[in-house]
């Protein structure tokens, strides 16, 4: 009778075994449909295990990635970040806010610093604002978040702009309409001062 005991507790010890084994086996297969998850970070990493693809809260927010190092944000967003198969961040998606202005921003990245960006900011104490699409040429020195700003096509509180820059960042034509219409032409030199200008009074 003892040993028939043992056998017959031996016997459903191993189906619990198999059965949780089979269950643990499951949740890493199995897909899944869902109406509505709530969460406070996804990662999306490859075969790797890799981060691909983050979609955080800004409390969860993985710091910046650049080259392999990890470097520490000026102010935390909530979004989406974007990493290329080095496992470095690329781009993303930011919602962020301040005790002076909200920032909605879409970033495509060179390997070491900003290269494109689309933005939307307003101020959270006045009714200033502006909204606009920035694009860079890359640093090639290398330095890590270091880029030089070439174009800004910018709404600005009623005012609109194409500000085109030289390798300086120094402004060369500016072309823009004010907030009540009028149009502006400019070509500037390498000192700033203007060399050509044509306006709605000429």
């Amino acid at each position: 009778m003892k040993k028939t005991s043992q056998w017959i507790l031996g016997f459903y010890a191993g189906i619990i075994t198999l059965a949780f084994s089979m269950l643990l086996y499951s949740f890493k297969t199995m897909n899944e449909t869902f109406d509505e998850i709530t969460v406070k970070r996804i990662n999306i990493v490859d075969e790797n295990g890799i981060n691909r693809i983050v979609l955080s809260n800004q409390e969860k927010m993985e710091p910046p990635i650049i080259l392999g190092k990890k470097y520490k944000r000026a102010l935390n967003p909530a979004g989406i970040i974007f990493y290329n198969e080095k496992g470095d961040e690329c781009g993303g998606i930011a919602l962020s806010k301040n005790p002076k202005t909200s920032t909605y921003a879409l970033a495509l990245d060179y390997n070491n610093a900003d290269a494109i960006g689309l933005l939307s900011q307003q101020s959270n104490n006045d009714n200033t604002y502006r909204s606009g699409l920035i694009i860079n040429d890359k640093d090639t020195s290398g330095k890590i978040g270091s880029n030089i700003n070439r174009i800004n096509l910018m709404s600005n509180n009623g005012n609109s702009s194409l500000v085109i820059n030289g390798p300086d960042e120094k402004p060369r034509i500016i072309i823009s309409v004010d907030s009540i219409g009028n149009p502006l032409f400019k070509m500037l030199n390498g000192e700033g001062k203007i060399i050509q200008e044509i306006n709605s009074f000429d």
